[in-house]
């Protein structure tokens, strides 16, 4: 539906990635513009975003769903707007915004282990790897499931191998083996933290749990 538009959108924009560092004059004056507009559209369509989604977990909220049977009674932090919020901001890569929404979810709800995971990648994506570390350690306290402890150590396994600790990554994904040995991420990263010739692999299965 709206792809024509974000298609122009982003033309436009490689336009001026390319041509304003040497335009100049009414040039570059017109580019500017074109900037200008885009970040109004920009801003425009983010505000239209946020309000359709927070309508969305009103009708939800009233019990509207379009699978029967289909329900979040167990993970009630997902009615609150801040929650959808930070979902949305992290889809866009707006990782210190989404953050900010979990933050305000965590208020309300602090066993919320799925706020811990998504503030455990937003900061693992932002490179702050000891606030990345702590949510992700307060997600394994917080749930009984194999099936995500292994997907946390797996994850925990990566920050670690980031700071060069190789013994320590090695031994969260041991475990993450040992929860889920089904799952194949742990021993691909074993053996990518030793070789140091392959990339780490976590995406995959964290995407399953949020």
């Amino acid at each position: 539906m709206f792809q024509h538009v974000f298609a122009e959108m982003n033309s436009m924009l490689d336009d001026i990635v390319k041509h304003y560092p040497s335009a100049q004059g009414s040039r570059r004056q017109e580019l500017l513009q074109h900037w200008s507009l885009l970040r109004r559209m920009s801003d425009g369509i983010m505000d239209e975003w946020l309000a359709f989604e927070e309508k969305m977990v009103r009708l939800r909220a009233a019990g509207f769903s379009a699978e029967p049977g289909m329900s979040d009674a167990e993970l009630p932090e997902k009615e609150l707007p801040a929650f959808t919020r930070g979902q949305g901001y992290y889809r866009l890569l707006m990782y210190p915004e989404a953050i900010r929404q979990f933050e305000q979810v965590l208020q309300h709800f602090p066993s919320s282990w799925q706020s811990r995971m998504y503030m455990g990648m937003a900061y693992f994506q932002l490179e702050d790897t000891a606030e990345a570390v702590i949510h992700f350690q307060k997600v394994l306290h917080l749930t009984e499931q194999s099936g995500l402890k292994a997907v946390i150590y797996n994850a925990l396994g990566c920050l670690m191998a980031k700071q060069a600790d190789v013994e320590e990554a090695q031994k969260c994904f041991a475990l993450a083996h040992q929860f889920d040995p089904a799952l194949p991420e742990p021993l691909h990263n074993m053996e990518a933290c030793l070789s140091g010739a392959e990339m780490l692999r976590y995406d995959s299965s964290m995407m399953t749990w949020l």
